[in-house]
This record gives C-alpha cells, structure tokens and sequence, in this order.
C-alpha cells in the first residue's frame, strides 16, 4: 500500500505505543504463518490499521512472545493470529499483487521487471488468498480496471478516479460479522481510501509530470511543472477535509473496542497531519 495510514506518535500513550506494536508484529506473525517467510515484506502501517480496524468490536487477544528476524535475541510481545489478522493477511496479499499489476503499467521499463519478478514470488501466495477471499479479489479487480480505464482515458476528475479506488479498499467491509457494521466500515474505509488515491496524487505530482505520466491532480488543475499553487492546495484541502469529517463520524459509530484509541489516533490526528505534510510538500523529507 502506501504508508499514509499511521498513528501520530507523539500523541500515543506508552501503553498505547505498546499495544500499537503488538499489532504490527502480530500482522507480520500471522503473514508468516499463512504465507511463509517473505510474506513478511507486505508489511506497513495501512495494513496494521486495518487489522486493529477489522478487530475493532474485541476487548482482548491472546498476547505471544516470540523472536523474529528483527529481533532475534530478544522476544517481542504480539497479538497471537485471530480470525480477524488471518484475514487482514489474507487481504493484504491480494492488494499488494494487484498494486503490482496496476504498477506493470504505470512504470518504466526496470521498475516493470521489478514487479514482473515479485509477481512470480508472490504468485502462490496470492492464489490461497483468492480461495480464501474470492469475493474480495473479484471486487479489487474488477475496480482497478475500471480506474485503469479512467487513467487511459485521461480523466480530468479527481472525484470519478479516487471513487474506483476507494471503492477497493470499501469492499473489505464485506468481511463485517453484521449489516450495521457492514455500513459504517464501508464509510470509514471508502473516505480513508479516496484520501489514500488523492494524497499518493499529490505526493507524486512532481515525478509524474516529469515521466509524462498520468497524474488525477495534474489533470485538474492543468499542471505542467509539478507545482500545486496556493489556490490548488486550498482545493485540495475541502475535498480531502470532507473524506476525513466522514470517517469519522462513521468512526464514532463503531463498536468499542481493545483497539479503539489507536484507531482514534490514527483517524483524528496521524492522517491529519500526513495530508498537512503532503500538501505542505515535507512528507518525503
């Protein structure tokens, strides 16, 4: 995924921080267990916040200590693999496979054999996260060919684009245990998802006016250095402000739970201050 999707430390309790750890390496746990060793590789923070996310309605887990190859002498504390995690792991693989399909053709010539070559790597793992979630992988590429349409065509429409995207990362709320869960995830994850598209916009505007690549935002706003004006970012600002105020307000209907004030961090102040970064043009610094 991309990244964008974090926690603001700084604001996190001890406690919290802790817990947000046992999280991230009770993913990369349940990665391994599911999908082998380089599994690992699939994991960041977006994909951390989904787990806590799908885990949202649950007062407890089963806490482990186990080595890893980042830590190997000393035992880390993690989340032992729920049904919620094997899923996230399962969801993981096959939005990364199609990042790197959607990568096959958006890159140059070395990045391209890059993906190819990752491709084949991945290619067992994602053909048992398609059993296990057929009705996801079906939605994810049947939305990425449409956005793919869209980008060949040359859309001018930040709102048509980032819509195919957010719709991917809404369809794992098909995963909720009721309808009225089912509603508010679709919601959280269809404005996180369209901030998601509209920010990696901004951040690769430079570069994908150079390439000559197709860029949502450059499209807009007739951009041919690179180079958001103050108004644009003002723009820019509204809409993606607008995605955020509706997560979370659907965020407030969700069922408490052992992950909530991490979650509510991540809502109300990490992608907060990732958009601030992004349109201020620090984030890659």
């Amino acid at each position: 995924m991309f990244g964008y999707i974090r926690p603001l430390k700084c604001e996190l309790k001890v406690r919290e921080y802790e817990q947000f750890k046992t999280a991230y390496c009770g993913l990369c746990n349940t990665l391994k267990k599911r999908y082998g060793f380089f599994s690992r590789f699939l994991l960041n923070y977006d994909f951390t916040f989904l787990a806590m996310l799908l885990s949202s309605g649950e007062t407890s887990c089963e806490f482990l200590r186990r080595r890893c190859i980042a830590s190997p002498f000393r035992k880390k504390c993690l989340c032992s693999p729920t049904p919620s995690f094997e899923l996230c792991a399962d969801l993981s693989v096959i939005l990364f496979y199609w990042k790197l399909k959607d990568n096959i053709n958006d890159e140059g010539f070395l990045e391209r054999i890059k993906a190819r070559f990752v491709l084949l790597l991945l290619g067992p793992a994602f053909r048992k996260a398609r059993r296990n979630a057929p009705d996801f992988d079906e939605k994810v590429s049947r939305n990425l060919g449409e956005l793919q349409a869209l980008e060949k065509a040359g859309s001018p429409s930040i709102d048509e684009t980032s819509d195919k995207f957010a719709r991917i990362l809404a369809a794992v709320s098909e995963s909720a245990r009721s309808d009225a869960e089912k509603r508010v995830l679709y919601q959280i994850l269809y404005h996180i998802g369209r901030q998601v598209y509209i920010l990696d916009a901004i951040d690769d505007i430079e570069r994908d006016v150079k390439k000559g690549s197709y860029n949502p935002v450059a499209r807009r706003f007739g951009i041919k250095d690179g180079k958001l004006s103050e108004e644009d970012k003002k723009e820019l600002k509204i809409t993606l402000s607008h995605s955020a105020n509706m997560a979370a307000s659907a965020f407030e209907l969700l069922e408490r739970g052992m992950w909530t004030s991490i979650l509510s961090n991540i809502i109300y102040l990490g992608i907060p201050r990732v958009t601030s970064e992004v349109l201020a043009g620090t984030w890659n610094k």
